[in-house]
């Protein structure tokens, strides 16, 4: 009999664990995903005040009473009003966020290569022998000296 107890108990744990990842996964995604109205600017995840731990105790024994995130979600809305629902950034941002980021890179390197094309422009000129002037009174003198 106490056998046939234990067997019970090991086979239904992992059940039990299983439903307190998922509570704890649904509480921490949906703290995520909203704004604190005690912290502004931080997520509810994010706050380190008491009020938003105690919104998020709410938000898991919501999801112990096996309400979805999106429920949960919308029940917290409700309680704090829209204005802390976390919203995406629309693509539009990111693509001209990356569209500025490219242009940037672009006349970067542009003003690098032209750096190093004017860097070898002034070597090749320097490396071209430069004639020298001639003192006309000099070599006629030695000229004369050699002819004697």
């Amino acid at each position: 009999m106490k056998s046939v107890i234990v067997m019970v108990l090991l086979v239904s744990l992992p059940a039990w664990a299983v439903d307190e990842g998922h509570v704890s996964r649904v509480t921490h995604e949906v703290s995520n995903e909203i704004y604190s109205p005690f912290c502004p600017g931080k997520t509810l995840a994010m706050c380190p005040s008491p009020n938003a731990a105690e919104v998020r105790m709410q938000i898991q024994n919501m999801a112990m009473q096996g309400m979805d995130e999106q429920q949960i979600k919308e029940n917290v809305i409700r309680q704090y009003g829209e204005e802390f629902r976390l919203v995406d950034p629309p693509l539009l941002d990111n693509v001209g966020l990356l569209g500025a980021l490219l242009v940037g890179m672009f006349g970067a390197g542009s003003m690098v290569w032209l750096w190093s094309q004017r860097r070898k422009g002034d070597a090749a000129e320097s490396a071209e022998p430069k004639e020298k002037p001639v003192d006309n009174d000099y070599v006629d003198e030695l000229r004369e000296e050699y002819r004697s």
